[in-house]
């Protein structure tokens, strides 16, 4: 083997290595802190769509190990690696051929934010946007989409690995808006011990999207159709709405 690529694939190995190993489990989960949806509390991985894997898991008398990543690096680690899922992803066009997805898990609203208190910072259209710096999460759904659409050029882009990064950059002034969705905003601005109220929300980016769990095609078959039934089994007893409230 050439020595660049045997190098190349042990760091690729090293790199996936830590979420990979659990091999007790019937197949691994990871996601990235996405709150309330999925993030870490006193050290446990939870949230919304992570109880409601582990209640689809169980209906499907499997069992799971989640491991919390930056986003850019959990979505390297499904293509990777079978028997593997990530959560919670938005089921584009572009995605569509390549995962086994089960949902839709929750709906999903796109928003850019500024905070109130900037009043220099005034936006109508998209094409207004492209005037200021703006915090993005590298591999996201709404950042890919927000560059497609904008006329941004890469100066005024200031990428994040985490929501909870890009966040605290905007409560800093470091950045002048951020792209995000609105649950996660509001949780976000009380995790840093600020209010809701404190941002504004200045234009709508998209809705017409959901939140799924995606599965790499991989997959074993048999593991698939148990998940699905899984999910089915705890959609139709009502508690995917009670785990909502």
């Amino acid at each position: 083997m050439d020595l660049r690529l045997r190098f190349a694939s042990v760091c690729l190995a090293l790199f996936l290595c830590p979420v990979l190993s659990s091999s007790a489990a019937d197949f691994n989960a990871v996601t990235e802190s996405l709150p309330p949806l999925n993030y870490e509390e006193e050290g446990v991985i939870t949230g919304y769509a992570t109880e409601l894997l582990q209640a689809s898991a169980q209906a499907a008398k499997l069992t799971t190990s989640i491991s919390l990543l930056p986003w850019a690096r959990a979505y390297q680690t499904v293509l990777a690696q079978p028997n593997t899922m990530i959560y919670s992803i938005t089921r584009t066009p572009e995605r569509e051929p390549v995962f086994e997805w089960i949902g839709p898990i929750s709906p999903r609203q796109i928003f850019v934010y500024k905070l109130r208190e900037r009043k220099d910072i005034q936006i109508k259209t998209l094409s207004d946007v492209a005037k200021y710096k703006v915090g993005l999460v590298r591999e996201m759904a709404s950042t890919k989409d927000f560059i497609k659409q904008s006329e941004i050029t890469d100066n005024n882009i200031d990428f994040a690995p985490t929501v909870e990064s890009n966040m605290k950059k905007l409560f800093l002034n470091r950045i002048d808006l951020i792209v995000s969705q609105d649950w996660s905003a509001a949780f976000l601005a009380k995790s840093l011990k600020r209010k809701p109220e404190e941002l504004e929300a200045v234009l709508l980016l998209d809705n017409t999207h959901s939140y799924y769990f995606a599965l790499n095609m991989q997959t074993d078959p048999a593991l698939l159709a148990k998940l699905r039934q899984g999910f089915e089994t705890v959609q139709k007893s009502g508690q995917m709405e009670k785990l909502k409230n």
